[in-house]
């Protein structure tokens, strides 16, 4: 004979009712939670009022109830469902797994602008067709950069009316890819004689030295860390004796909450350490010993000594290029410098990632190659290229 039909899991069977006697009952049923283990479930009246028929024993179980299933429980995902609120709920999610709290605020920046063009739009009425137009209305307003972020969010989000089991398949999935109308300009790289003049120049700048720009700049061209990395740099991560620096976190602004130093890097290949040319040597050597900066925690503080904003120091550093004869160069152009660099000296593209802290070479160098060693060769290459002609 076939056993009782299991409840689904959310759901509780018939609720009965037991006269206690005095006014008093009981209301009980089967419920079946989350786990998929199905509990007895009961509740009493409320205390010291007369219950003539159990009716509110009853609605204090229904209470309780209610109360027991998750409000971010998958079956309450439904095709009347508005997207946007499974954006929320995916947003959250990546909160809770970890995420960056610089990716979590970009893709909230990114949401305000969608909800313009998916406000209204339900779960039901997400075909790949719609989501498709939404995306390009982003791209439209807001850039290719943005609408790709979307499409990122969008993917997640619809992914958990997948898992509900309430869409068959993702429709973003079918989304085609969203390229930029025109070819991105990139950051500009440096030769090796105008690194040369860069370094005489900002040492004779009055403004880099008053705005503390000459040893962190000098320090972007001796390494190629990204700007976050570099403002992130401790003491404690500087080995004067092996001449290395440990890339261990980044310095960035987490909405409500102000600087903070995150010991996380942009990927695993992130953390890493890096070698130090002489030149940079004997500029940490020196300012080791100023009675200001080299009594900070990290390497480049604010003037207050408290984290350095890496937003400020871009425009501090927008403010002064033009004078020191480079328009166009940004403090990613020293990373992009470097990179070329050791492409244009026969460098191996693994030496090039390991050193830059990038994930991806190729799936050859990636699982065939031993990776996240220190590779010396960049640090005299440096050398090399800064030395004065002769020497």
């Amino acid at each position: 004979m076939a056993g009782r039909p299991s409840l689904r899991i959310g759901a509780h069977g018939r609720i009965s009712r037991v006269n206690l006697g005095g006014g008093v009952w009981l209301a009980r049923c089967r419920y079946r939670d989350s786990d998929g283990v199905t509990r007895k479930v009961q509740r009493l009246g409320p205390p010291g009022i007369y219950d003539q028929y159990g009716k509110l024993a009853e609605d204090a179980l229904v209470q309780a109830l209610t109360e027991r299933r998750p409000a971010s429980r998958s079956d309450a995902i439904g095709l009347q469902t508005p997207v946007i609120a499974l954006v929320e709920q995916h947003l959250t999610r990546l909160s809770e797994d970890g995420r960056s709290p610089v990716t979590l605020a970009t893709y909230r920046f990114a949401v305000g602008k969608l909800k313009k063009f998916i406000g209204g739009l339900k779960v039901g009425e997400a075909s790949p067709a719609r989501v498709d137009a939404a995306l390009r209305s982003m791209r439209t307003a807001h850039g290719a950069t943005m609408a790709r972020q979307s499409k990122t969010i969008m993917r997640g989000a619809l992914q958990l009316a997948v898992m509900a089991n309430v869409l068959g398949s993702n429709p973003v999935r079918d989304v085609q890819p969203l390229r930029s109308k025109s070819q991105p300009k990139g950051a500009v790289g440096l030769t090796a004689e105008q690194l040369r003049d860069l370094l005489q120049k900002l040492q004779e700048s009055q403004y880099c030295r008053e705005h503390d720009l000459v040893d962190p700049i000098t320090m972007l061209i001796a390494t190629g860390l990204r700007r976050s990395e570099l403002l992130g740099l401790r003491w404690a991560d500087y080995d004067d004796e092996a001449k290395t620096l440990a890339v261990t976190g980044k310095v960035v602004r987490v909405a409500g909450e102000g600087l903070k130093r995150v010991d996380e890097t942009k990927s695993a290949a992130g953390r890493r350490t890096v070698p130090v040319p002489h030149f940079a040597v004997a500029m940490l050597t020196a300012r080791r010993q100023l009675p200001y900066f080299g009594e900070q925690t990290v390497i480049f503080p604010s003037t207050a000594g408290t984290l350095r904003d890496p937003n400020n120091f871009g425009k501090e550093w927008r403010t002064v290029r033009e004078e020191l004869g480079v328009p166009e160069v940004t403090t990613h152009s020293f990373r992009k410098t470097v990179a070329t660099l050791i492409d244009d000296d026969g460098l191996s593209a693994r030496i090039g990632a390991d050193h830059l802290g990038h994930t991806h070479v190729s799936m050859t160098q990636d699982r065939y190659m031993t990776r996240g060693r220190i590779h010396t060769q960049v640090a005299d290459l440096l050398d090399r290229t800064v030395a004065k002609s002769g020497e």
